[in-house]
């Protein structure tokens, strides 16, 4: 592989390789080839590809990682990856179709006519749970992304940004111009082996349709009436879900972390009844939470003193000065696992309970007391954030795609937690940090705690469940010791940016 890597620190515990070959007709079969050899150098660690980029997670950077790096990269030979073939039905209605044709000049039916007239190769996976950055696409329907994302893209939506097309598999926030909607495709599916339908060389022709038909209904499993302990939900907030410590090292394949939203406190529960501080418990974000116990049940909430349950005892969470709580019961959450973790992935409709939030009526197995592994005890909580809040960053790997002032302005700037944030990422509301050129770049592996700057200037602070890959710029990442004080962050409050010690 000709040229030099350029290899950067991403946050406390990846690293970030630039192998400068954005505009290389062969970037593909470079980057995966790339990828291969970082993987023999790094057998423990998760690999994961962007366009032209490879990030080294759970590996910090040093000196010796550097060269290491440098020695993998610039000897990785080329390799074809063969694929199969995906024809995939369109109707051309989407929102932005209109505008994308006025932007380039054409009319509507041109705009089609141009998406569906060329097959396309999946470059990588991310994102989303099979979310495939397929292209080259046309050259003449090359737009930057919006300038800012929309909050909710329907599943199936299909997509173009920069020299890229894409659709998504579910429901999610999204910045890409969306031209249409596929049917009859299920790109992610945890009962399949591999879940994810689209892989890197796979093929893509999108063939239009007309309005009006429709793909097969997902169905919901509905599991059995547990038999032994349970905590059974009277009344739940909107986005309440059970999260373990998520599911690392699987970012390669499309999947975040997933996991707490604080993890200190989601820790402190699960101590105070004597379970590992990863075992599965019950987040309540912005709300009150009411059970009743099915058997003998111990809990603790956000870690205070172990609280019994008897038979049919009610427990209510009540909504605290906290954005998020946490209810643990000895022997854990005993919800099925799903591709290695009891942590609920909303936006893949996977893990916890069917993949969704927990609503009234649900049951929530738990687990035997001996899967405890010591006697209750009461560990401290994290303290109330009472006052502003300070969260520590490092800088990211994108400094160079910013004006010269960028981080200043974020580190001196004062900002409120926006109320549209979730388990992917929470917006912030303030100064706007400075931009200087569209978002034409190519897509990048995402981090949890990745502050990326849209378009307009807005910072978005990357949660568990963030898309594993993305397009906008990464301007700092918060370190680990400071995501559960943003979590806990109610909207309205404020917080400012310091350098990490």
């Amino acid at each position: 592989m000709s040229g030099e890597a350029a290899v950067l620190p991403y946050g406390e515990s990846a690293v970030y390789v630039d192998l400068g070959v954005e505009n290389a007709p062969d970037r593909a079969a470079r980057t995966h080839a790339a990828a291969a050899a970082l993987r023999e150098v790094f057998p423990g660690s998760d690999v994961v590809v962007g366009g032209g980029v490879v990030v080294v997670a759970n590996v910090a950077w040093s000196d010796e990682v550097v060269q290491a790096i440098a020695a993998a990269t610039s000897g990785a030979a080329r390799a074809h990856v063969p694929g199969r073939t995906h024809v995939v039905p369109v109707v051309y209605d989407g929102p932005d179709l209109e505008a994308v044709a006025a932007a380039l000049g054409v009319s509507k039916e041109a705009v089609m006519r141009l998406h569906a007239a060329r097959e396309v190769t999946v470059e990588l996976v991310g994102f989303l749970p099979g979310f495939g950055y397929c292209g080259p696409i046309d050259p003449r329907l090359v737009l930057p992304r919006r300038a800012s994302p929309r909050p909710r893209v329907p599943a199936g939506s299909v997509g173009i940004a920069g020299s890229f097309t894409g659709i998504y598999p579910f429901d999610s926030p999204g910045g890409w111009n969306l031209l249409g909607r596929a049917h009859g495709v299920a790109l992610f599916d945890p009962s399949r082996d591999p879940p994810m339908l689209l892989a890197p060389g796979d093929r893509l022709r999108f063939e239009p349709v007309a309005a009006g038909e429709v793909g097969p209904a997902r169905k919901e499993v509905v599991p059995k009436e547990p038999s032994t302990r349970a905590l059974v939900i009277e009344a739940a907030p909107a986005c309440a879900t059970v999260q373990d410590g998520g599911r690392a090292g699987q970012l390669a394949r499309g999947l975040p972390p997933s996991g707490p939203l604080d993890p200190e406190t989601h820790a402190a529960a699960n101590e105070a009844v004597g379970n590992t501080p990863d075992a599965a418990a019950i987040e309540v974000p912005l709300g009150a939470l009411l059970v009743r116990a099915r058997g003998d049940v111990w809990i603790s909430v956000d870690g205070a003193a172990p609280v019994h349950l008897a038979d049919g005892d009610s427990f209510r969470v009540e909504e605290g000065p906290r954005a998020v709580r946490y209810l643990a019961a000895r022997g854990g959450m005993d919800v099925p696992p799903a591709l290695g973790a009891r942590a609920t992935l909303l936006v893949a409709r996977l893990g916890g309970a069917n993949g969704r939030a927990l609503r009234r009526r649900d049951i929530v197995p738990v687990g035997d007391s001996d899967r405890a592994t010591a006697q209750p005890s009461r560990p401290s909580a994290p303290p109330a954030d009472d006052a502003m809040a300070t969260i520590a960053i490092d800088e990211g790997p994108h400094r160079s795609r910013f004006p010269a002032d960028a981080l200043d302005v974020l580190l001196a700037s004062t900002f409120t937690v926006s109320r549209l944030g979730d388990r992917v990422g929470q917006r912030l509301e303030g100064a706007s940090i400075p931009r200087d050129r569209p978002d034409l770049a190519l897509p990048i592996p995402m981090l949890r705690g990745a502050v990326q700057v849209t378009t307009d200037g807005t910072p978005i602070v990357l949660g568990p469940d963030h898309p594993t890959t993305g397009g906008y710029p990464v301007l700092a990442v918060v370190r680990r010791a400071s995501l559960g004080a943003l979590a806990r962050l109610r909207p309205g409050k404020t917080l400012r940016f310091v350098r990490g010690a």
